[in-house]
C-alpha cells in the first residue's frame, strides 16, 4: 500500500512538466532553502525548497536512506507555504507525504510519534481550512497513537500530549461536546507540567492551554476559566521574543481572551488591552500572510465592542474598515469566511443605528445572509449568525415598516433560539432578540400572543443571565418596556408595577454600563410619575432622581474624548437633570435642587476645574499621596482633549490608540487614588460633587439666581448672602413658553447677525422689544420684586448686582437686557436700571472669581486685517483708546500690544500667561457642529476653544473679548456653556467680558474707552489696593453708549420720579438716577417717591446725603 502511495506521488510529480529538467540535483537538496525560509520568510526560498525536494523525491531510488527525510522536509515545506497562502493543494500534498512516512516507519522506530504528530497536525490544518469532520477525527487518531507510542520521558511526549489536546479542542469548537474540551485541557495541562522551564515548546503549550480555557468559558461561562486563559496567554507572549514567527498568533489570542472578558464584565481596560494586542499582532504580520485576515477580524470585533461601550464613532468606523479588509483577504471556502461576513454585517448594522444610512442596513442583511448560506446546519456558530440576521431585519423594519422584514426577523430569531442550548452563554441574547422582534410586531399588528411571548422571552433571558453580567441591565430595560407596552394597550396596573420594578432593578444594577442604568432610571422616574403623579416625589421620595444624578460622572466619563462627552450630554442627559431638579423643588428640597443643578451644568468645565483643584489640605496630611495624585491629575489635564482634529487626521491609528489608552489608564489610576484618598479620615468627600454649604460659600457676598424649567414648572432659586434659599415660582411661563422665547430670540439674532466689520442689517425692533418685554414681565421682574430687600442691602454706593445662572433654553435668553422699551422714555424700564447683570456657567465658577490686587499688566491683541476675513479698522481705534486711557492713568508701560502679523497664535499663546488682563479685538468664530473648534481669528491661524481649554494661567485676572459671539454657546448644549468666554474662565480668568451677538466695529472702541477709563480710574484712586469691578465698568459703559446713541435716558425727564412708575420699581430705579441727578443737577433737590410700605430706604438716603453738594442740602423721602 505504501509503495503504491509512493508511486502515485512520483507519478504526480512527473506529470508536472514545469518542474522537469529545470535544474540538476547539484543545485541543492532543499534543506538550505528551507532553512533560509524559516529564518527570513522569503517566498522565493520556500518555492525553491519545494521544487528541489520534489525533484529529489522523484529521482532518488525508493530504498535511498535519505528519501524519507526528504519526504518529511517536503511535507514541512508544503505546510509552511500553506500557512502563508492557504492553498489547499499544499496541505493535501503535505498530508500525502506525511502519510507515506508514517506508513514506512515501524511502530518501534523512535521517530514514529513525531511523524504521527506531523500527520495529525496537517489533518487538523486541513480541517480548520475546509471544516471536514473526517480530518479532525484523523488528527485525533494520529495524536492518540503518538501518545501511546511515547513512554514517560520520551522527547516527543510533551508535543504529543499538547497536540492531542489541541485536536480535542478543535473538535469541540465544531461539535460542541463538553467532554472534548475537558479532555483537551486535561492533556494540555499534563504537557505543561512535564515541560521544564526554558524548553522552546513551552510558549506554544501555554498558548494552546489558554485557548482551551477560553473556549470552555465560552461554553460553560465559568469566569475562572477566562482568568486562566489570560494568565496562560500572557505567559506565552512574555516567553516569546518579538522576532519569533509565533508571536503574532500569541498576541492575537491574548487579545481575544481580553476581548471575551470585556464582554463578560464590561471592563474598558480589557477592551483597550484587546485592541492593543490585536494591533501589535497585525504590525508583526506581513501583508499577504494567511493569518492577517483573522487578526484584522478580531481587531474589528474589539473596536465594535468598545463602540458599544463608549459610543465613539471612530471605533465603529475603524471596525468597518478592518472588517472589510478581513473579508477581502479571506478566500471563498475558507472556514473563517462566514464569521468575517457576519462581523462585517454587525459593523454595518451598528453604523446604521448611528447614522441611519439605508445602504448600511441593506449591506448588513446581505453579509449576514451570506454567512448563514456558507455555514452548515450543525455548525455551532449558525445560531449566532441567525440572531444577527434577525436583529438586522428588525432594525430595517423599524425604519421602513415593511411587514416582510419583521416576519423574517421573527423566523430567524426563533431558529437561533431553537439551535442554542439553555446553558449556552448566547441564549439570553437570542431570547432578547426574539422578544424585541415579537414586541415590534405587536405594536404593528396588536396580536396579544406576541407581547405575551416577548415578555416570556425576556423573563427567561434574565433568569439565564448572571446578576453581575453587564448585559443584565439592558435585558431588564427591555422587559420593563414590554410590560409598559402591554399596559398601554390593556391598562392592567400589574403590568405598570412590573415595569417599574424592572426599571428600578436596571437602574441599580451596578455591573452594567452607565448608559443602560441611566435609561432604566429615566424610565423608572417616568412610570412612577405616570402612576402617582408628582405626589410621590412631593412627599420626598427622590431615590430614582438620586440614582440618575449619581450616574452622570460615569455617563460623561472623564476618560472619553471631549466631543464624546458632549455627545453623551446632548443625546442622553438632556432634560433629565431639569426634571430631577424640578422634583426636588416640588419636594421643597431646595438645597438638594441647587446641588443637582450644579452637577448638571457645565459638566465638562467642572471636570477640568477638578483636575486643577488645589490640594493644600491633602498635601499637609498625606504629602506622598498628594504628590501621586497631582502627577496623574497633570497627565490627565495634558491629554484632556486627547488631540485636535488636524492632529488626529495626520496621526496613525496605532498612535491615536496609544494616546487614548494612556489617557484612560491615567483615569483608572486617578480613580484608584481617589478611592484611597476618600478612605482617609477627613477626606471622605474629597472631590465629590459639592454640597450646598460649599456652593453657598462660592457665591460669597454676591446674590445668585438659578433659573430652571421643566414641563409646566419654571422656577428661580435665589441664593442670598444673608440667609436661606428663596424659591420663586415663575407661574406665568412654562417650558413651551421658554422654547417659544428662545426661538424668537434665535430668529431675531440670526436674521440680523453679522460679523464684526460688516455693515449691520436693519433691525426690526418689534419682535425684539416684545421678547424683552416678555422676559421682564414673566421672569426678571418677578425675581427682582421678591429679592428687592436683599438687592438693596447689597448696594452701598453702587447699584446692586445679580449673578444669573440659567439652565436649559433659559441659558440663551438675554436676561440682562430684559425690560420695557417703550417709545415714551418715561415708560421705559429694564433690569439695567436696578442691577448689574452677570452670568456664571456654574456656582463653583464663582469660587475663584476674585480679582487680584496690584497693578496689572495688559496684553492687547488687535487684528485690523486678518487674512481671509473682513477688515476691522475699528480695532485700530480701539487699541488707541485703550492705550490713551492707560497713558492718562500711568498704565501705558504695562500694556503689551500685539497687532496684525505680530498677533500669531504661538505669540498670543506665549504671552497669555504673562499678563493679568487680556483684551482681544478680532473676529470671533462660532462653530456649531464642533463647539471646541470655536475660535479667535488671529494672524495665520485660529486660537481655538480646544486649545484654550488646555491652558491654566495663574496670573490671570480679567479678559475682554471684543469679538462677535464669544459667549453664544451651542444650541444643542444649553447647559455646557461651550463658548470662548467660558474657556477663558476655565483658563483662570475670574472675570470675562463676552458677547452673545454681533458687535459693530465702530461701537467697540467707544465701549472699550469708557470701560477701561472706569477701571483705570478706580484702580488708580486706591493705588490698586482696591480691586476694580469689570461688571460695573461694563454696565456704565453700556449705559453711556445707550445715552449717547439712542437718547433712551434723558436726564431732563428724570429729575423726579413719579409714583405712576409703580411701587415695585421706585427704589431700584432711584439708584442710578439719583447718582446722575446728584452729579448733574447739583443745585436742585431730589424728591424720591416710595409707595411700597416697609421698604428700607436708609442706604439710599445715606448715599444722597454723602454726595449732596446742592445749596440747601435737603433730601426728602416718603
Amino acid at each position: 500500500m505504501a509503495m503504491n502511495a509512493m508511486s502515485e506521488l512520483i507519478q504526480a510529480i512527473e506529470e508536472d512538466e514545469d518542474y522537469l529538467g529545470t535544474f540538476m540535483p547539484s543545485e541543492g537538496d532543499g534543506t538550505d532553502a528551507l532553512q533560509r525560509f524559516l529564518a527570513d520568510d522569503q517566498v522565493a526560498d520556500i518555492d525553491t525548497a519545494i521544487r528541489q525536494l520534489e525533484f529529489l523525491v522523484k529521482h532518488l531510488p525508493e530504498d535511498h536512506p535519505n528519501k524519507l527525510d526528504y519526504l518529511n522536509n517536503l511535507a514541512l515545506s508544503h505546510v509552511k507555504r500553506f500557512d502563508l497562502f492557504g492553498n489547499v493543494s499544499d496541505i493535501d500534498k503535505a498530508i500525502e507525504c506525511d502519510a507515506i512516512r508514517v506508513e514506512f516507519t515501524p511502530d518501534g522506530h523512535p521517530g514514529k510519534p513525531s511523524y504521527l504528530n506531523f500527520l495529525g497536525n496537517s489533518h487538523q490544518k486541513r480541517f480548520e481550512r475546509l471544516g471536514e469532520l473526517s480530518d479532525i477525527e484523523k488528527a485525533i487518531e494520529c495524536h492518540i497513537s503518538a501518545v501511546q507510542l511515547c513512554a514517560d520521558g520520551h522527547p516527543d511526549q510533551l508535543v504529543s500530549l499538547g497536540n492531542l489536546g489541541d485536536s480535542y479542542a478543535a473538535r469541540f469548537e465544531h461539535c460542541g461536546e463538553t467532554q472534548d474540551i475537558n479532555k483537551a485541557i486535561e492533556y494540555q495541562c499534563k504537557a505543561v507540567k512535564l515541560t521544564p522551564d526554558g524548553h522552546p515548546i513551552r510558549p506554544s503549550l501555554f498558548n494552546n492551554l489558554g485557548l482551551s480555557y477560553r473556549i470552555r468559558f465560552e461554553r460553560l461561562s465559568k469566569v475562572v476559566d477566562l482568568d486562566k486563559s489570560i494568565q496562560f496567554h500572557l505567559r506565552a507572549v512574555e516567553l516569546t521574543p518579538d522576532g519569533h514567527p509565533d508571536k503574532p498568533a500569541f498576541l492575537n489570542n491574548l487579545g481575544n481572551s481580553h476581548q471575551t472578558r470585556s464582554q463578560r464584565h464590561g471592563d474598558l481596560a480589557d477592551m483597550d488591552k484587546s485592541i492593543e494586542y490585536h494591533l501589535n499582532a497585525i504590525q508583526l504580520t506581513p501583508d499577504g500572510h494567511l493569518n492577517r485576515s483573522t487578526y484584522l477580524n478580531n481587531l474589528a470585533i474589539s473596536h465594535q465592542m468598545r463602540f458599544d461601550h463608549l459610543g465613539d464613532v471612530a471605533d465603529v468606523d475603524n471596525s468597518l474598515k478592518e472588517m472589510l479588509k478581513a473579508v477581502k483577504l479571506t478566500a471563498d471556502g475558507h472556514p473563517d469566511k462566514p464569521a468575517c461576513l457576519n462581523n462585517l454585517g454587525i459593523s454595518h448594522a451598528r453604523r446604521f443605528e448611528r447614522s441611519g444610512e439605508i445602504a448600511d442596513i441593506d449591506e448588513a442583511i446581505k453579509c449576514q445572509l451570506n454567512a448563514i448560506q456558507l455555514t452548515g446546519d450543525s455548525h455551532p456558530n449558525r445560531a449566532m449568525y441567525l440572531g444577527g440576521l434577525g436583529h438586522a431585519h428588525t432594525k430595517r423594519f423599524e425604519r421602513f415598516r415593511d411587514l416582510g422584514d419583521i416576519e423574517k426577523a421573527i423566523k430567524y430569531n426563533n431558529k437561533a433560539v431553537d439551535l442554542t442550548p439553555d446553558d449556552h452563554p448566547d441564549k439570553p441574547i437570542c431570547l432578547k432578540n426574539l422578544g424585541i422582534s415579537l414586541q415590534t410586531r405587536f405594536e404593528r399588528l396588536g396580536e396579544i400572543a406576541d407581547i405575551d411571548t416577548a415578555i416570556k422571552c425576556l423573563v427567561n433571558a434574565i433568569q439565564l443571565t448572571p446578576d453581575d453580567h453587564p448585559e443584565q441591565s439592558d435585558h431588564l430595560n427591555m422587559l420593563g418596556l414590554f410590560y409598559h407596552t402591554r399596559f398601554e394597550h390593556f391598562g392592567k396596573m400589574a403590568d405598570i408595577d412590573d415595569a417599574i420594578k424592572a426599571f428600578e432593578q436596571s437602574a441599580t444594577s451596578t455591573a452594567s454600563p452607565a448608559i443602560f442604568r441611566f435609561r432604566g432610571a429615566r424610565a423608572w422616574i417616568f412610570l412612577l410619575r405616570r402612576k402617582h403623579g408628582i405626589s410621590l416625589f412631593k412627599s420626598g421620595y427622590l431615590l430614582p432622581q438620586h440614582t440618575l444624578i449619581n450616574l452622570i460622572p460615569e455617563l460623561v466619563w472623564l476618560g472619553a474624548p471631549v466631543h464624546q462627552r458632549l455627545q453623551a450630554i446632548q443625546d442622553v442627559v438632556g432634560s433629565s437633570i431639569h426634571e430631577a431638579v424640578s422634583m426636588a423643588i416640588r419636594a421643597q428640597k431646595l438645597e438638594l435642587a441647587v446641588e443637582w443643578m450644579e452637577q448638571g451644568r457645565s459638566i465638562v468645565w467642572g471636570q477640568l476645574r477638578r483636575l486643577r483643584s488645589p490640594l493644600i489640605d491633602l498635601e499637609d496630611a498625606h504629602p506622598f499621596l498628594a504628590q501621586q495624585f497631582q502627577t496623574v491629575q497633570r497627565r490627565i489635564e495634558t491629554s484632556f482633549l486627547h488631540f485636535d482634529a488636524d492632529q488626529a487626521a495626520n496621526t496613525p491609528l496605532n498612535s491615536l490608540e496609544q494616546q487614548a489608552q494612556a489617557h484612560r489608564r491615567n483615569i483608572q489610576k486617578r480613580e484608584e487614588l481617589l478611592t484611597e484618598i476618600r478612605g482617609k479620615q477627613g477626606f471622605e468627600s474629597f472631590l465629590l460633587p459639592e454640597k450646598f454649604s460649599v456652593l453657598s460659600k462660592a457665591c460669597s457676598s454676591r446674590l445668585a439666581v438659578l433659573l430652571t424649567v421643566s414641563g409646566d414648572n419654571c422656577d428661580a432659586l435665589a441664593i442670598l448672602p444673608s440667609g436661606p434659599i428663596i424659591h420663586l415660582p415663575l407661574t406665568n411661563v412654562s417650558q413651551d413658553d421658554i422654547s417659544d422665547m428662545h426661538t424668537q430670540w434665535q430668529t431675531s439674532r440670526t436674521t440680523h447677525l453679522n460679523n464684526r466689520g460688516e455693515i449691520p442689517a436693519p433691525l426690526d425692533v418689534g419682535p425684539m422689544t416684545s421678547l424683552l418685554s416678555d422676559l421682564w414681565e414673566n421672569i426678571v421682574h418677578p425675581v427682582v420684586k421678591e429679592i428687592e430687600a436683599e438687592l438693596w442691602d447689597s448696594a452701598v454706593e453702587r447699584i446692586g448686582r445679580i449673578i444669573w445662572c440659567p439652565s436649559g433654553p433659559l441659558s440663551f435668553l438675554p436676561l440682562h437686557a430684559a425690560g420695557i422699551y417703550s417709545s415714551n422714555s418715561e415708560d421705559r424700564i429694564s433690569i439695567a436700571d436696578f442691577a448689574v447683570s452677570s452670568y456664571a456657567p456654574s456656582l463653583m465658577a464663582l469660587a475663584s472669581n476674585s480679582i487680584r490686587l496690584g497693578r496689572p499688566s495688559i496684553l492687547l491683541v488687535t487684528q485690523p486685517n486678518t487674512p481671509n476675513q473682513k477688515a476691522l479698522p475699528g480695532t485700530i481705534r480701539e487699541a488707541e483708546r485703550v492705550i490713551e486711557k492707560a497713558a492718562s492713568n500711568g498704565m501705558k508701560p504695562y500694556v503689551h500690544h500685539l497687532s496684525q502679523s505680530q498677533a500669531t497664535v504661538p505669540a498670543v499663546v506665549e504671552q497669555l500667561p504673562n499678563h493679568g488682563w487680556v483684551h482681544l479685538a478680532c473676529h470671533g468664530i462660532q462653530m456649531v457642529p464642533d463647539p471646541t473648534e470655536s475660535s479667535f481669528a488671529l494672524h495665520g491661524g485660529n486660537l481655538t476653544l480646544a486649545s484654550l481649554m488646555q491652558k491654566s494661567m495663574g496670573n490671570a485676572q480679567f479678559a475682554f473679548l471684543s469679538a462677535c459671539q464669544t459667549a453664544t454657546g451651542n444650541q444643542s448644549l444649553p447647559d455646557e456653556a461651550m463658548h470662548l468666554t467660558s474657556a477663558m474662565l476655565a483658563a483662570g480668568f475670574p472675570s470675562v467680558v463676552g458677547t452673545i451677538w454681533s458687535i459693530e466695529d465702530m461701537v467697540a472702541p467707544e465701549v472699550a474707552e469708557t470701560f477701561y477709563g472706569i477701571l483705570f480710574e478706580e484702580g488708580g484712586k486706591s493705588n490698586w489696593e482696591v480691586k476694580p469691578e469689570p461688571a460695573y465698568a461694563l454696565h456704565f459703559a453700556l449705559q453711556k453708549l445707550r445715552e449717547e446713541t439712542t437718547g433712551a435716558y434723558d436726564l431732563m425727564n428724570l429729575k423726579f420720579l413719579a409714583e405712576s412708575l409703580g411701587e415695585h420699581f421706585c427704589v431700584f430705579y432711584a439708584i442710578p438716577l439719583v447718582r446722575r441727578c446728584v452729579n448733574d443737577l447739583q443745585s436742585n433737590n431730589v424728591l424720591i417717591f416710595v409707595s411700597k410700605p416697609g421698604v428700607n430706604i436708609k442706604r439710599l438716603l445715606q448715599y444722597c446725603e454723602s454726595r449732596k453738594t446742592w445749596s440747601n442740602g435737603k433730601v426728602n423721602g416718603g
